[in-house]
């Protein structure tokens, strides 16, 4: 079916001048400059504007000539749904700016919300960086060839169904890859975060001063032993307490202090020998503690 422009006197409507021209017999005017509706048609509406609709989309093959009443009815809710599944336009059955827009197919000169929409997006996809003041220019024709080059489609100057739609499915791409590279980057974040709390809970046990320091081994598992630390820890009835016995001068009693290779213990306790950077090691037995011997180990005091 061929399609023919439809330059119609919809894009007079909502101006008073429109019965006056028509009675004068004037002429459109020959650059097109005319204004795009502004407000939507729905259900329920009736009158000249909903008539023009009406045969726009008999011109389309979209309403048979016995639909055309002036009432925006079901069969003509229906029509206009059927337009806008075409082309990829918003599907809810409603007449507005870029519906109509569409329809009519816009040029240089038309003006209102249907331009500016094409003006908004079309800078939006990098086409056009004029102001979006509803205006059809030269530029914004200019824009319309460049983008109907670049998606392969009729390449005419003009803002019909086929350029109105291509426009609005490229828009929704470009929105659904935005919120894609969004949810990516909040995965990632949110991975790198999980990563750095699981670093710092592995290694705060590790963080604080650090020295060097000699240490050997006790135990309270000996006769004569009373097992009581110097802080009140019974050792005797907590045989496996993690404990040294410290110099308090360089680690102050009651700190946490990490010994390299063995864990968290608790400077708990004091003793005759242990002088600077010296600990001992609470062992639950004997054995334990002559095994451990002398050794210099890395300590670190949390806090």
């Amino acid at each position: 079916m061929n399609i023919k422009p439809l330059h119609h006197t919809w894009k007079l409507i909502g101006i008073p001048a429109l019965a006056a021209g028509i009675a004068l017999g004037a002429a459109p005017a020959a650059a097109g400059a005319h204004d795009t509706v502004d407000t939507d048609l729905t259900k329920g509406a009736s009158g000249s504007e909903v008539e023009e609709l009406q045969t726009l989309l008999e011109d389309r093959g979209l309403l048979q000539s016995s639909d055309i009443n002036g009432t925006y009815d079901e069969t003509t809710a229906s029509a206009i749904k059927d337009f806008q599944n075409k082309y990829n336009l918003n599907e809810d059955g409603i007449a507005g700016p870029v519906t109509v827009g569409a329809l009519e197919i816009l040029s240089q000169g038309d003006e209102g919300e249907a331009v500016q929409y094409l003006q908004e997006n079309l800078s939006t996809l990098g086409h056009y960086e004029g102001e979006a003041d509803g205006v059809f220019t030269a530029e914004l024709n200019d824009a319309v060839i460049d983008f109907q080059r670049s998606q392969n489609i009729l390449v005419d100057g003009l803002a019909g169904p086929q350029t109105f739609g291509t426009v609005n499915a490229e828009i929704k791409e470009a929105e659904q890859a935005e919120q894609r590279r969004a949810e990516q980057e909040e995965a990632e974040t949110s991975e790198s975060h999980n990563e750095d709390v699981a670093a710092e809970s592995s290694s705060s046990e590790q963080e604080g001063r650090t020295i060097q320091v000699s240490a050997t081994a006790y135990t309270a598992d000996c006769a004569g032993c009373s097992g009581v630390t110097s802080t009140g820890v019974d050792l005797n009835a907590n045989p496996g307490a993690k404990v040294i016995a410290v110099d308090p001068n360089v680690i102050p009693l009651g700190s946490k202090v990490h010994i390299e290779g063995y864990g968290t213990y608790t400077a708990a306790d004091t003793g005759g020998s242990i002088h600077g950077n010296k600990i001992d090691v609470h062992m639950p037995n004997k054995s334990a503690a002559y095994d451990f011997g002398r050794r210099n180990l890395e300590v670190t005091i949390l806090n």
